[in-house]
């Protein structure tokens, strides 16, 4: 395949608009949707900011508003195929010149570049809220800027290491529903969600208790509060990933259900 066909199949994934059929049924319009998240947006800013007026915010657990993000890139994975079928697209998706392969790889890899972008987004506007605070509010300093994007830092480079993986699953369970395996799928999903369950733990390591107990003005963050298999554990799940999308690309080929 043109590397530059590649690119184009990359970017359409990357600018996935979800199911148009949705949108034609949705009574609820884009201004509204975007009105919404603005508000909750406030509300969570102005809890944070009452908190930490009355210096009881303990700002490194800002960090645990991200916690979803394993799920969301996992149902994003999902969506992407999803969205094929609920527009009717399938057929023209899978009747591109180009192979199985090459179709799954562009879609798990658009997502996953979304997915960096919105942690590149989320990072530089929590941190910036953070730093206003530091400039604002005598409890905090800062020491208190550094130790919270260290803390950021941390985390959520376990979200983008391990996110290929949750990403490749999400497709891959969407392909399952749609071939001859599809007396799976409820296993599949208990098995997947359980192992995504297990993510809500590693904020723990990240951000322990007790340095969420400290005074705001107490954090001592570390870099790679990790033990140094992580590394190698992150590198397998790589590895695997590459096997998933693998065995997707021969569902779609194979043992697709249409």
């Amino acid at each position: 395949m043109d590397s530059a066909v590649f690119r184009n199949l990359v970017r359409h994934e990357f600018r996935g608009k979800g199911s148009w059929k949705k949108q034609t049924r949705s009574r609820v319009s884009k201004s509204w949707w975007l009105a919404y998240c603005m508000i909750i947006f406030i509300a969570l800013i102005g809890t944070a900011t009452y908190f930490a007026v009355n210096n009881t915010l303990q700002v490194n657990s800002i960090w645990y508003v991200t916690m979803g993000f394993p799920y969301m890139v996992f149902f994003w994975g999902y969506g992407s195929v999803k969205r094929e079928w609920e527009n009717d697209t399938y057929g023209w998706w899978l009747t591109m010149p180009y192979s199985r392969t090459k179709l799954v790889m562009a879609k798990w890899l658009g997502i996953w570049l979304k997915l960096l972008a919105g942690i590149v987004i989320v990072f530089v506007v929590l941190s910036a809220y953070v730093l206003i605070l530091s400039l604002v509010l005598p409890n905090y300093s800062l020491a208190t800027v550094g130790s919270f994007m260290i803390t950021g830092i941390d985390w959520l480079t376990l979200v983008a290491g391990f996110s290929p993986l949750i990403i490749a699953l999400g497709i891959l369970t969407s392909i399952i529903q749609n071939s001859t395996l599809r007396p799976l799928s409820p296993v599949v999903w208990i098995v997947f969600m359980s192992g995504l369950s297990l993510i809500f733990q590693l904020p723990d390591v990240v951000i322990p208790e007790n340095m969420i107990q400290q005074e705001a003005t107490h954090f001592e963050a570390e870099w790679f509060p990790y033990s140094w298999n992580l590394p190698l554990i992150m590198g397998l799940s790589w590895i695997v990933t590459y096997v998933v999308l693998r065995f997707t690309a021969y569902l779609l080929e194979k043992k697709l259900d249409l």
